[in-house]
């Protein structure tokens, strides 16, 4: 489980790190990650600086559609991986 943790922490800060955030929010989202983890509310928050985030600032548009839908997967990923955890698998 650590193992999981770990390999979802490793894509959230790539993620961060490739897409044109402010240095304030990248700062503060990788200390919200070494402190709590990945979470819901952190990938509201990615996912909403990323919509006010002008299409200029992005290399193309192209690159700006695979971020959003590189995020959002990572999102219901995310969501599934959690949600599974609320099932008994025992018969």
């Amino acid at each position: 489980m650590a193992e999981q943790n770990k390999l979802e922490k490793q894509k959230i800060i790539h993620l961060i790190e490739q897409i044109p955030y402010s240095d304030e929010d990248q700062a503060q989202w990788k200390l919200n990650l070494d402190e709590n983890g990945v979470t819901e509310e952190l990938l509201n928050e990615m996912l909403e600086k990323f919509l006010t985030i002008a299409p200029d600032n992005f290399k193309s548009d192209w690159m700006r559609a695979k971020f959003s839908s590189d995020l959002a997967l990572f999102k219901r990923q995310w969501r599934m991986r959690h949600a599974s955890k609320q099932f008994k698998r025992g018969r």
